[in-house]
C-alpha cells in the first residue's frame, strides 16, 4: 500500500511579491495625495472675508454673499462649502442675434396739405373819355447792356421784388388824363384785351392779357421787306414796310430779331433774364408772362442790319439806325414803348429797340405829348 502523497500549499516565493508592492505602492501614492489635494481648502480661501471668520463671506442676515458661496479649487469645478445649498447655476446670456428686437412701427410722417391762395383778378372800371392828350415830357439816358435772349416783353408770371410789390390783387384805379401809378408787380387783366383794341391795350408790370391770347391774322416779317422767321398782324405790314424803306434810303437799314411771343414763349424768355441777373434785374429788363406786348403781334425789336443784337451794343440808341427810329418811327406808327431816363414811368429798363405799331394818328399824338406810350395808354382807359 503507498503511503499518501501530502499536498503543501503553493507559496509564491518573497521575491515576486516584493515586485507586485513596488508596481502597485506608489500608484497607491499618488491617488491618496490626488485626493488630499482635491478636498483641502486652499490658502486663499482660508484668508477672512470681511465680516466674518474665513470661508464665505456672509451679509447682515447671516447669509453667504452672493458670489463667494462656494469655493472654487484650484481646478475643476467649484465645490460647495460644507452644510451650503448648491448655487444655483446662472442663467445663459442670449446671444446677440437672438436679442430681442424693438418691433415699435414707423411713425408716419404726418401731410400738410398747401394752403389754397384765393386768386382775385378783379376787372378795373372801364371810362369813356375822348382821346385828348395830357402834357408831360420825357428825357434820355444810358443804355443798360444785355447779354442774351429778348426784350422787357418776354415774361414769366413772376412775384416780388425790386421796384414793387408782386401779388394778384385789385388794380389801382385808373386815373383818365393823369398819369400812372407808380411801378407795381400785379397781375391784373387789361381792361381792353379784344383783338380790335390793339392800340389802346394797356400792358405794363399792373394790367396783362389773358395766357390765351393769340391772334389769327400773323404773318411772316419778310412780307415787309425785313428778314423772316417772326410773326406781325397783317395789317402792321403796310407801314412796316414803308418804314424799312425809309430807313435804308437813309442809311440805316433795319433788321428785325423779335416779333409776336406766345404767352408760353414770354415764360422762357423771364426765366432766361432770371438765370442771367436774378429775378429783380429780370423784372426791370423783361415782363412777365402776359405782361409783354409782343404778345399783341404788334410790337418788334429791331437792330442794325447785319449787326448784333441791340442789347449788345453800350447803347444802340447811339447807332444810326436806332437814332433813325427814335426820330422817325412815329411817322410810320410806331412808338418808341420804353425811352431812355424813363424807368419811374414805364417801369422798364430804356430799351430803343422796342416798338409798337398803335397807328399813325396815335403815333403822331403821343409824340407831341411827350408821354411815354404807358402814361399815354393810361389815359385812355
Amino acid at each position: 500500500m503507498q503511503a499518501p502523497v501530502l499536498r503543501r500549499p503553493f507559496r509564491a516565493p518573497p521575491s515576486v511579491g516584493l515586485a507586485v508592492l513596488a508596481v502597485v505602492a506608489p500608484q497607491l501614492v499618488i491617488l491618496v495625495v490626488g485626493t488630499f489635494a482635491a478636498t483641502a481648502p486652499s490658502a486663499a480661501d482660508q484668508r477672512p472675508e470681511p465680516g466674518g471668520q474665513g470661508g464665505a463671506a456672509v451679509d447682515a442676515s447671516g447669509s453667504p454673499a452672493p458670489g463667494r458661496s462656494a469655493r472654487t479649487p484650484a481646478f475643476g469645478t467649484p465645490v460647495a462649502s460644507p452644510g451650503a445649498a448648491a448655487p444655483t447655476p446662472a442663467p445663459e446670456v442670449a446671444a446677440a442675434s437672438e436679442r430681442p428686437v424693438s418691433t415699435r412701427p414707423p411713425q408716419p410722417v404726418p401731410t400738410v396739405a398747401p394752403r389754397a391762395v384765393a386768386v382775385a383778378t378783379p376787372t378795373p372800371r372801364p371810362v369813356a373819355i375822348t382821346d385828348a392828350p395830357t402834357a408831360g415830357g420825357s428825357s434820355g439816358g444810358s443804355s443798360a447792356g444785355r447779354s442774351a435772349g429778348g426784350s422787357s416783353s418776354g415774361g414769366s408770371s413772376g412775384g416780388s421784388s425790386s421796384g414793387g410789390s408782386s401779388n394778384t390783387g385789385a388794380a389801382p384805379a385808373l386815373n383818365p388824363g393823369g398819369r400812372p401809378p407808380a411801378c407795381d408787380y400785379l397781375d391784373v387783366l387789361t381792361p381792353h384785351a379784344g383783338y380790335g383794341d390793339w392800340s389802346r391795350t394797356l400792358l405794363d408790370t399792373i394790367y396783362r392779357l389773358p395766357s390765351g391770347y393769340a391772334p389769327g391774322d400773323l404773318v411772316d416779317t419778310s412780307a415787309a421787306g425785313l428778314n423772316g422767321g417772326y410773326a406781325v398782324r397783317g395789317f402792321v405790314v403796310g407801314d412796316l414796310r414803308e418804314m424799312v424803306a425809309a430807313a435804308r434810303a437813309a442809311g440805316a437799314p433795319l433788321e428785325v430779331v423779335s416779333g409776336y411771343r406766345s404767352f408760353a414763349k414770354q415764360q422762357g424768355t423771364f426765366q432766361h433774364w432770371v438765370d442771367v441777373g436774378g429775378y429783380g434785374d429780370a423784372l426791370r429788363a423783361s415782363a412777365r408772362a402776359g405782361h409783354s406786348e409782343h404778345q399783341l403781334g404788334t410790337t418788334l425789336d429791331l437792330t442794325s442790319e447785319g449787326g448784333s443784337a441791340p442789347w449788345e451794343y453800350g447803347d444802340w440808341g447811339a447807332t444810326p439806325a436806332g437814332a433813325w427810329v427814335a426820330e422817325n418811327s412815329w411817322r410810320y406808327g410806331f412808338v418808341v414803348s420804353y425811352p431812355g431816363g424813363s424807368f419811374s414811368r414805364t417801369c422798364y429798363s430804356y430799351e430803343p429797340w422796342h416798338v409798337r405799331y398803335v397807328g399813325r394818328e396815335r403815333a403822331a399824338w403821343v409824340a407831341r405829348s411827350g408821354l411815354t406810350l404807358r402814361e399815354a395808354l393810361w389815359s385812355l382807359q
